[in-house]
């Protein structure tokens, strides 16, 4: 018998782990406990778009009381440089498209857990390459033929995870719901993995923390606490219906869809508190994320909330709009995900969106607004500089945060604190620094600036106009009218990295000077070259288009 797997699908409203019990049609002959590793970087390459439409420089753009995006841009989004740097397509097997449900990220590599609704036990691990900035790639693929995977975890060259396999396929199992680990050597899984048998259906999530391995499992499951290295059972609390767990040396804490979130102690487990919050959604997708002693938790249809753990309080919430834009079923307005990294708190509102939000002095939320990208986001996941998302007919993007650089010539400037479009008139020559997020950049007469940038729309150095940049300066969308231009004898001067996901063009007597050494320049798409173009300094062209 099968229980439909823990997973995320296009209707964020259906995020389900359901209770429905369907036939298992996986082959009796098979090792219930197989997995298929594929390292074929040709085939695995051709599910990563780079040069789609859309790919390129996104921005946090206001929400109205109706769930819109606004074609207004929030001042307070300007601190956030962001670039979507690729889409990627789902794993097929036999046939079958699976779905993302997690993310963690270890250095150079992020692996995302997939599964898959419907018939059969089946689940997939991809792990990614973030290592270049602007190319991830994906370098393997675990495929578990009759294992579901809810939530991955990676620590000491072992990629933990939790979920449900067939009880036809493996007698030993006492319910549906395991926990366990893959060997990963070099950031690839090996080809055989370890697993402990978890009470319940469905093992939702997990995490690692005090030296002890936490699964919460839903329905009649509960949370259970096993030895990292040999995973034997060191105790078990009965918590009905449980979604989430989150830990670390302070506090564990799980989510319940029934009773609200569980606080316990970490190292005795005894129980903190139980905050009371409202009955979700049956058996739906939902993440929660410490920030310091605060919990971001996912709480469906009432959206965004944080409490402070202090006091088990409820510090800030961010409701969802109560109407939807002609054409958009508000039912599928809900939040299943969220996730905190640097200030920055992300919300997977499935037909709202991915929403950003950050914390107020007094410790309440405050929206910043919707982060453009089309379609409906089911899940988030934010660490160091990159952002992963499920959504309903996108697959998996991936999305790169743009800090910066370099200092060179940056100590004592001024931050940016302007609009989003930063223009430069005749006659002045303004210096800043640090990281921003522009819609448009016009420059007449002379701009310094270092840090990191991104321009979503237009850069344009205008005739006898300089521009002199430090560290990472991304511009424009791939496919869409965007891009820079150096018009007549202008000049851009740059150290670091300079991505143009627009057209580049370089107008007569226009001048491009890479500075120092190690600058690199990466170009999507056209380049139009007038008369009397200079191009000089160090620089690895990423495609070679500055030929």
């Amino acid at each position: 018998m099968k229980r439909i797997s823990y997973t995320l699908l296009s209707l964020s409203v259906v995020l389900a782990f359901t209770s429905c019990s369907k036939k298992d049609t996986s082959s009796v002959n098979k090792d219930p406990h197989q997995v298929e590793i594929n390292t074929d970087a040709t085939e695995l390459t051709k599910r990563i778009t780079t040069q789609g439409e859309g790919i390129g420089v996104v921005s946090i753009m206001p929400v109205d009381n109706a769930g819109g995006r606004s074609s207004a841009v929030s001042e307070s989004s300007l601190k956030y440089p962001m670039e979507l740097i690729a889409e990627v397509a789902p794993p097929m097997y036999e046939g079958r498209a699976l779905r993302a449900t997690h993310v963690d990220i270890n250095g150079k590599y992020a692996y995302v857990s997939y599964n898959r609704e419907g018939e059969v036990y089946l689940g997939g691990i991809n792990v990614f390459d973030i290592s270049e900035v602007t190319t991830p790639r994906l370098v393997a693929e675990a495929i578990f033929p009759n294992t579901d995977i809810s939530a991955v975890v990676f620590n000491n060259n072992r990629l933990y995870f939790s979920g449900a396999t067939s009880m036809d396929q493996d007698a030993t199992l006492k319910s549906p719901g395991i926990a366990g680990y893959i060997e990963v050597v070099n950031g690839i899984p090996a080809s055989n993995y370890k697993y402990a048998s978890i009470q319940g259906q469905v093992a939702t999530d997990i995490a690692l923390a005090n030296n002890k391995l936490y699964v919460a499992s839903g329905s009649t499951g509960g949370l259970t606490i096993l030895d990292p290295v040999s995973l034997q059972q060191e105790q078990y609390i009965v918590s009905k219906d449980l979604r989430a767990v989150a830990a670390n040396s302070n506090k564990v804490a799980t989510l319940s869809g029934e009773t609200g979130i569980y606080l316990y102690d970490p190292q005795t487990l005894a129980q903190l508190a139980n905050i009371t919050t409202h009955q979700d959604i049956a058996e739906s997708k939902r993440t929660i994320d410490f920030n310091n002693n605060y919990l971001l938790v996912a709480a469906g249809r009432k959206g965004i909330q944080y409490y402070n753990l202090a006091n088990n309080s409820l510090a800030g919430e961010l409701p969802l709009p109560s109407t939807a834009p002609s054409g958009t079923d508000i039912n599928e307005y809900v939040t299943n995900a969220v996730s905190v990294n640097n200030g920055l708190f992300l919300a997977a509102n499935g037909a709202a969106g991915l929403y950003a939000c950050n914390e107020t002095s007094s410790h309440g939320l405050e929206l910043l607004g919707a982060i453009n990208l089309d379609g409906s986001s089911n899940y988030v996941k934010i660490k160091d500089d990159y952002i992963f998302v499920a959504t309903g007919k996108g697959g998996l993007k991936i999305i790169k945060l743009t800090r910066p650089a370099t200092n060179n010539g940056c100590d004592n400037l001024p931050a940016y604190t302007g609009d989003a479009n930063l223009n430069v008139n005749s006659g002045q020559k303004l210096s800043y620094s640090g990281s921003v997020a522009l819609q448009h950049v016009n420059v007449n007469a002379s701009l310094f600036y270092c840090g990191s940038m991104t321009v979503q729309n237009h850069c344009n150095i205008n005739s006898t106009g300089k521009f002199e940049f430090h560290g990472t300066l991304a511009i424009g969308q791939y496919g869409k009218s965007s891009g820079l231009t150096i018009n007549n004898n202008a000049s851009l001067d740059i150290e670091g990295a300079l991505i143009v996901y627009g057209d580049l063009t370089l107008n007569n007597g226009a001048k491009l000077n890479f500075i120092g050494n190690g600058a690199s320049v990466t170009i999507y798409g056209k380049v139009t070259k007038g008369n009397n173009v200079t191009i000089t300094g160090n620089y690895t062209d990423a495609f070679n288009k500055l030929k």
